[in-house]
């Protein structure tokens, strides 16, 4: 499996390009939602896209530091809280990548954001290409986890409870079953 392209939707599902193994291009798109572990493979790709777009968060620190963000409870300097990647775009037989994403402004605006491709083997305009295999390899294997494995994630549901708190309700509060009777015999024939 040779991907293309790999997109998270607005949907939290899997749009996925790829080249299976007789050549043929094939344009999957999930019905259901990602699992938690790739949508964490995709955050782990945000200190890339904020240092490689030279962001003011990642202006002039190492990629452990940006990565550090993600301890802090400063939800203004923190580039998880701001960024989003959505996109892996791939080319020349997966060595080269490309990261798509979006920036939120403090206006509540939204700036897209796209990186130049990167060799995720060898680039000097890059000093950080190894750890981003590591990160794009992570998202690869989730996203072929989700298409073959169908590795899925657990959509959520809430029940709405009456203004009765269940667990405060007695026996004697509760009501009565309504039982109707049956009825018997045939039905009469209308003529």
């Amino acid at each position: 499996m040779e991907f293309q392209k790999i997109q998270l939707t607005k949907q939290n599902t899997l749009t996925v390009t790829y080249k299976n193994g007789d050549g043929d291009v094939i344009n999957f798109t999930g019905a259901n939602i990602v699992h938690k572990d790739l949508k964490q493979a995709m955050q782990n790709l945000i200190p890339h896209l904020a240092i490689i777009t030279e962001q003011r968060e990642a202006f002039n620190r190492t990629l452990k530091e940006v990565q550090g963000d993600r301890i802090t409870d400063d939800g203004i300097k923190s580039v998880y809280k701001r960024f989003t990647v959505d996109t892996v775009t791939f080319s020349n037989s997966e060595r080269k990548v490309s990261l798509s994403g979006v920036r939120l402004l403090t206006t509540a605006g939204v700036v897209q954001l796209s990186t130049p491709q990167i060799d995720t083997e060898e680039d000097e305009n890059y000093e950080y290409h190894d750890e981003l295999a590591i990160d794009v390899e992570a998202v690869k294997y989730e996203a072929k986890e989700y298409i073959e494995q169908r590795k899925w994630g657990v959509k959520e549901a809430s029940i709405e409870f009456r203004d009765v708190d269940p667990f405060k309700v007695k026996a004697d509060d509760a009501p009565e079953a309504e039982t109707k009777p049956k009825k018997r015999g045939r039905k009469s024939k209308v003529a």
